[in-house]
């Protein structure tokens, strides 16, 4: 069967999760629109690369301005003031090289190591190497213990490719931070990421760790900066050192566990959190990380319960409320969804989302105006979600030309959604009946979007359903011209010839292309069994089917499986699957067609 197209029916209420962990849930906005309440997989972020706490290169700004107040120190003669207010001049017009020999002049007149800052940064800011050097000796001669020296030293050590040069900076940039080592080697690890390759980067990073062996703090750099040069292994074993130098320290834990996750070593990450857990039972940060856990493997029910607990401690947390009342909307438990969405929107914060699922809720409840009052208070960046869900909500109340002027307003205010609002008008007007405006609706969006793969493939699947067969064929073929590899108009041009036509042999060579491409997908092994079943392949046509069914719970599945094997005698079977099918699908029309087409027919399928 060719893949359904963005909506399922007009007036559903659609529930997309945007939980999305980046250490905490960030904002994020909603789709107006899906196929089925279900949550957006949360991959936590895999391990970044060493904390930004350094520049990409050295401030390289030498205007007093920036490098603070005027600097004139006290007690210089008159020829001294001179130099430095030269120099001072020089680098307010942008002249970096007579800023530098001024800067130059009046440190070694002054002997102060500000002025001689001044001219490393002039002479940065000018590219000279050479004048880089010759001021930055001289600030350390007059400053050893000047940590943006060191970080230039360094800087301008591994720009030169003198690693074992920039060493001896970093260890001493280290050195004068001991109260705040975490904060040290994170800067260290910064610098070192400007390196030019990542074997330049981790064998610094590796050099410095060497030298301090007993600090967790460079081993968690080190693990940080393999990782960032997909060096796994090392940032593995990094980490697992930084906690065996301090045990209960989370960044190090939280690390590997993502970097697990990244490495799809999911079930090694699962027992850790638990392990972590079970040690520090109160940890927020960890439980955060279990509860994102369990939603990326769907386990939606335990996932709430560790927000919830999370909630216990802070129960004004904006994106643990929000987190917890998604997880209530997908276990359609839209009570509580309710309740946390408002304790949500109380609390000022998250606002739109709020009034946004808000909206979703009453949705649910069949509480249209209640919904409505909320889509109304969405701004931002859910505004037109939530204004395409008032447009959806007024064609399901029958007032279908509000829907639409709805949609044409949004279009002329944001052009950049005009393909989506399209798509939407066109579903609009197929819900009520009126599928030949909703052609002219795709006309006119092609004229304008004339090669628009979404706009071309949902029209392909109208002009099916209007036996515009012809049209749909030129349409994914024109789809198949610009992408080749377009699995889904592959599928449904395949499907559509072998459930349209008898034209069998080149709707299998399609659909058999699409297959090449997303063999799990279920859409495409229901059309892998339906075109064995036309042509005669009955157990085969069984094998994909069942396999299709088992992917995802679908009428249109079910009915062919039941066609199949109704064709092969095994009636009961047929039956059961129709039957199974029926309940838990018990609107679908297309299932409940062949039911009654095939019991009325004394029991010869229809092919």
């Amino acid at each position: 069967m060719p893949r359904s197209f963005l909506f399922s029916a007009v007036g559903g209420c659609f529930v997309v999760s945007v939980l999305t962990f980046t250490g905490a849930f960030a904002q994020a906005p909603a789709p107006a629109t899906g196929s089925v309440p279900s949550p957006v997989p949360i991959s936590p972020q895999p391990p970044a690369a060493a904390p930004a706490t350094a520049p990409a290169t050295p401030e390289v700004s030498a205007e007093p301005s920036q490098a603070g107040a005027s600097v004139v120190p006290d007690g210089l003669t008159a020829d001294q003031v001179y130099t430095v207010l030269v120099a001072e001049i020089a680098a307010r017009r942008g002249d970096m090289d007579s800023a530098f020999a001024a800067y130059m002049e009046a440190a070694t007149l002054t002997q102060d190591p500000r002025l001689a800052e001044l001219a490393v940064r002039a002479a940065l800011n000018s590219n000279n190497d050479a004048a880089t050097e010759q001021g930055l000796q001289r600030w350390l001669e007059l400053d050893p213990q000047a940590a943006g020296a060191h970080q230039v030293g360094a800087f301008s050590r591994i720009k030169a490719n003198d690693y074992d040069g920039a060493l001896l900076h970093l260890m001493r940039l280290v050195q004068l931070s001991p109260e705040d080592p975490d904060a040290a080697f994170g800067h260290a690890a910064a610098i070192i990421s400007r390196a030019p390759t990542s074997e330049a980067r981790v064998g610094l990073m590796q050099a410095l760790a060497e030298q301090f062996p007993d600090s967790a703090h460079a081993q968690q750099s080190l693990a940080m900066v393999a990782a960032s040069a997909s060096r796994l292994e090392i940032a593995d074993a990094a980490a697992r050192r930084a906690l065996e130098l301090r045990p209960e320290w989370n960044k190090p834990r939280l690390f590997l566990v993502k970097l697990l996750i990244s490495s799809d070593k999911r079930g090694e990450a699962r027992s850790l959190l638990e392990e972590y857990l079970a040690g520090s039972p109160d940890d927020q940060a960890l439980r955060m990380l279990y509860g994102q856990f369990l939603v990326e493997e769907e386990e939606f029910s335990g996932a709430r319960d560790v927000f919830q607990r999370l909630l216990d401690n802070r129960p004004k947390e904006p994106d643990v409320l929000f987190a917890v009342g998604v997880l209530s909307l997908q276990l359609e438990d839209t009570d509580a969804a309710r309740i946390y969405f408002t304790r949500l929107y109380e609390t000022g914060e998250r606002r739109d989302e709020a009034a946004f699922y808000l909206g979703q809720v009453e949705e649910r409840a069949e509480n249209n105006e209640a919904a409505l009052e909320w889509y109304a208070k969405v701004n931002g960046a859910n505004a037109v979600d939530a204004r395409i869900r008032t447009a959806l909500l007024s064609a399901k109340g029958g007032d279908v030309q509000r829907a639409r002027e709805i949609l044409q307003q949004l279009r002329d205010r944001g052009p950049e959604n005009a393909v989506l609002l399209y798509l939407v008008e066109t579903e609009v007007l197929e819900s009520v009946g009126r599928a030949d405006e909703a052609m002219s609706v795709f006309d006119s969006a092609l004229q304008v979007f004339p090669d628009d793969e979404n706009l071309l493939y949902a029209r392909a699947l109208s002009a099916v359903k209007l036996d515009r067969i012809a049209l749909a064929e030129q349409d994914l073929r024109r789809i198949i011209e610009i992408d080749p590899e377009h699995a889904d108009a592959l599928n449904a041009l395949g499907y559509t010839l072998a459930d349209r036509t008898d034209r069998y042999a080149e709707a299998k060579g399609y659909i058999e292309k699409a297959y090449a491409i997303k063999p799990e997908e279920p859409a495409i092994l229901d059309s892998m069994g339906w075109i064995h079943y036309r042509l005669g392949d009955y157990e085969t046509a069984v094998d994909y089917l069942r396999r299709a069914l088992a992917r995802m719970s679908d009428g249109e599945i079910a009915a062919h499986l039941g066609e199949v094997l109704w064709a092969m005698n095994r009636r009961e079977e047929a039956l059961e699957v129709w039957d199974a099918a029926a309940k838990e699908h018990p609107d679908h029309d297309y299932l409940k067609d062949v039911m009654e087409r095939h019991r009325a027919s004394g029991g010869e399928p229809a092919r």
